[in-house]
């Protein structure tokens, strides 16, 4: 057995006699230590981002020294220092080079890199960085006695949020495909939506669509982890589990057996146009992070409508296609904002029983939304959304594909105030939406505003939409109004006859 300190003593123990056989002193501290096969040499890993090959024969100092990813100085001089080298694996071949495995020892110079496995092989030296950083490393061989050659065919890497394993047999060194999934919040998970009882097509429908988005560039070879009994679990109801992340991504899990089967991935950020660096029309005034991050979805399995509420105050509805299709991404803006400081409540013994209906109208018209784009007054931002929908034509691939966003825009150089709300109705084509300034309806199969109220509007004690009680007759002052209350009527006809009870209850009481 062999122990290296950190010291930088090593110390070779006789376990039948036990008693050391010998020790060795280096000048670096030593990181780990690995056998070769035979048992006659071993190397050692250090602080400096050295690798020292050793001989039991004489062991007074190492016969061989790297720097793996050290520069080498023109004057011939040791190269520079690099990184510590934390573990170190030496694996041979019977019919080709050792590999040499480590994690670390990158060179200074670089401080932003990400943690990186490398793989020496011959003079071949491959470096693999990782998105998170490495716990440990293990190299699986052809056989498990470590007094033959080894033959090593992959190396499973335990990383702080994932689990990989890289396949040796091939020059590019390849990973192969995760069967499940080791973290879910590969970005983090903002919102979550449950259904049971799908339609029983939906799940293969959904997997089939997402083996298509599958990433390139996986190995061929199975998975070559086994063990274990995999078990489908009790339920006989297909149940879907709908994620939403911060970067924009949305994800479709099978919760039917006993662990999560990723079958669909949906990338919302797609839809927008790229930020670049230094643009005047940014999101950071409003979302400092993660400007795409999913805050509520909505999901209709029977007809597969698919609606997403952004933070960036925004409403994305998505169809379901088995087909691809190139096509442009049609968008609406709407401008939902109060402006509470031009808003003066009359006193008691002043206010009128029956307001003007002009007075009602110009107030309608100022909190209300409008489509309509606004020239900016200098450098006051108004009527632009926050982030750019793509303008032209957009390839979308089988799967959920953009039909329709809405936006919010900014009102006076103030950014429009995120989505707290969401509903929709798939079977009349609406989808309603709304915040703290107020709420929008759109008929997203006409791609139309329907109706875009301000808070004021909705809790205010004089109503806009109220037909007055105070004549039959009809008047041209109300046809706005009374056209709007009809369009309402023939969707919710409780609700607007609730309306007007409960208006013209609290009237006579005051």
């Amino acid at each position: 057995m062999l122990i290296g300190y950190e010291n930088g003593t090593i110390v070779f123990w006789d376990l039948r006699s036990k008693r050391a056989d010998l020790r060795a002193y280096y000048d670096e501290a030593i990181h780990s230590v690995a056998w070769h096969h035979e048992g006659k040499q071993f190397m050692c890993s250090h602080s400096d981002g050295s690798l020292t090959l050793w001989n039991l024969k004489s062991p007074n100092r190492p016969f061989q020294t790297t720097i793996p990813h050290g520069k080498v100085q023109r004057d011939g001089k040791k190269p520079e220092p690099c990184k510590p080298i934390l573990k170190v694996e030496y694996k041979t071949c019977k019919n080709s080079e050792p590999f040499v495995i480590f994690s670390g020892g990158l060179s200074y110079d670089k401080p932003c890199r990400r943690p990186s496995l490398t793989i020496m092989h011959g003079k071949a030296i491959t470096v693999l960085e990782m998105d998170h950083p490495i716990v440990d490393f293990l190299t699986l061989c052809e056989t498990p006695y470590p007094n033959e050659f080894q033959e090593p065919y992959a190396v499973v890497v335990l990383l702080e949020k994932d689990l990989i394993v890289v396949d040796l047999t091939q020059s590019n060194f390849p990973i192969f495909e995760n069967p499940y999934p080791i973290d879910i919040h590969e970005s983090p998970v903002t919102c979550t939506e449950y259904f049971a009882d799908c339609p029983p097509d939906l799940i293969p429908v959904l997997y089939s669509v997402g083996a298509k988005h599958k990433k390139q560039g996986y190995s061929n070879k199975e998975w070559p982890i086994s063990g274990g009994a995999w078990n489908l679990g009790a339920q006989t109801y297909p149940e879907i589990i709908i994620t939403g992340h911060a970067d924009g991504s949305v994800k479709f899990w099978d919760a039917s057996a006993i662990t999560l089967q990723m079958l669909y991935k949906l990338k919302t950020s797609k839809v927008f146009e790229k930020q670049k660096v230094g643009e005047g029309k940014t999101t950071a005034e409003i979302v400092e992070e993660d400007p795409f991050a999913v805050q509520m979805m909505y999901w209709c399995p029977e007809s597969r409508i698919f609606c997403v509420a952004g933070v960036s105050a925004y409403v994305i509805v998505y169809r379901f296609s088995k087909h691809e299709v190139n096509t442009e991404i049609a968008s609406l803006e709407v401008r939902l904002q109060c402006e509470v400081e031009d808003i003066i409540t009359p006193e008691p013994e002043t206010n009128p029983p029956f307001p003007d209906a002009s007075s009602q109208l110009s107030s309608l018209k100022s909190l209300s939304g409008s489509t309509n784009t606004v020239a900016c007054e200098g450098t006051m931002k108004d009527s632009i959304p926050c982030l750019s929908v793509k303008a032209r034509s957009v390839r979308m691939p089988a799967g959920y594909q953009a039909d329709l966003v809405i936006q919010l825009v900014w009102v006076d150089g103030e950014p429009p105030q995120q989505i707290t709300s969401l509903a929709v109705n798939s079977a009349y084509g609406l989808v309603a939406f709304g915040n703290c300034n107020g709420l929008a309806i759109v008929d997203f199969m006409q791609k139309t505003v329907l109706l875009s109220m301000g808070t004021l509007d909705l809790y205010g004690s004089n109503d806009p939409y109220q037909r007055q009680p105070r004549s039959p007759r009809k008047s041209r002052q109300f046809a706005a109004d009374n056209f709007c209350m009809r369009g309402l009527s023939n969707f919710y006809p409780d609700l607007t006859k609730r309306i007007r009870t409960s208006y013209q209850s609290k009237f006579y009481r005051d």
